[in-house]
């Protein structure tokens, strides 16, 4: 299923759009790499270009990096930032869609990169993005393709839309609307949310799906800070941002009750509970942003 055919905002016509430049931002991992990729080139739509960007890693990463036939850059830890890796990743490649993948997701099957690429035969589309699946849990049925319009995001939804851990985006829109390297963290809503006050749409593609394994708990807690001084950036007038944050992870405890009463499998049982303070981090980064504010 793709977007039904429309004029794009600049009234250009559909076009072919086959080549497809992978992003990896990366630090410190040794461990995942090396699975990621090795999907990652087994595409059925191979990418045109694989460039990992590195950010002082002492574990080996460039090594494992080097295994595969991918561009590898470096930026100096004190310049790193979300938005700062990708714009200089992008700015090298030479594709017709960036795609930005967190080093430990790991691409579903063999034709997630070909989801990705081919909504972006329709013009209008500015971004795709798929679903982070977690680990240890079986595939889940997928949904329909969705499609975010323009006016639609705000918020009352702004944990969910455009995600840079598996997403899509043209280009030559990128060239006129880079990452924003002032926002902490959040880039990749802001970049979506910028696009669609353009006339563009964001597509949702459930096939394009990735296992992602959870943050550990540091990274967690500083991720979760950042994002949510993101949010802020983006909706400043909000004086309780994480009104819908907490709703999210109740309705997700809600979930993996209701998972574990229906499976009775320790196993999967005890991977949540191993996870949990990395959860619980989240929540506190989140909270410890709206005290400083």
């Amino acid at each position: 299923m793709r977007v039904a055919a429309r004029l794009a905002p600049n009234g250009h016509r559909p076009a072919s759009v086959t080549t497809a430049a992978v992003l990896i931002r990366t630090k410190n991992e040794a461990s995942a790499l090396g699975t990621t990729l090795d999907a990652v080139f087994r595409q059925s739509h191979p990418p045109t270009e694989v460039i990992v960007i590195d950010s002082g890693s002492t574990d080996g990463t460039l090594a494992v990096a080097a295994a595969f036939p991918v561009q590898a850059m470096s930026i100096a830890p004190r310049d790193w930032g979300y938005s700062r890796a990708l714009n200089r990743a992008a700015a090298r490649a030479t594709a017709d869609v960036l795609v930005c993948l967190s080093a430990h997701c790991v691409p579903l099957d063999a034709h997630w990169l070909a989801h990705l690429v081919s909504h972006f035969t329709e013009p209008r589309v500015a971004g795709v993005w798929g679903p982070q699946l977690r680990p240890g849990r079986p595939e889940p049925t997928l949904g329909p393709v969705f499609v975010q319009e323009p006016g639609t995001y705000g918020r009352d939804n702004w944990m969910w839309g455009l995600s840079n851990a598996n997403s899509a985006i043209r280009r030559d829109l990128w060239s006129q609307l880079p990452f924003d390297e002032t926002m902490p963290a959040a880039e990749d809503k802001a970049w979506g949310k910028a696009a669609m006050e353009r006339g563009y749409c964001i597509v949702h593609d459930p096939r394009a799906a990735v296992w992602h394994e959870r943050h550990a708990f540091r990274a967690s807690y500083r991720r979760q800070r950042a994002v949510m001084q993101g949010y802020r950036r983006m909706f400043p007038r909000d004086r309780d941002p994480l009104r819908n944050q907490l709703l999210i992870v109740g309705r997700a405890a809600v979930r993996a009750a209701r998972f574990h009463v229906q499976e009775r499998d320790p196993k999967l049982l005890w991977y949540d509970v191993r996870r949990a303070p990395s959860s619980l981090a989240a929540i506190v980064g989140g909270i410890s942003v709206r005290r400083d504010c």
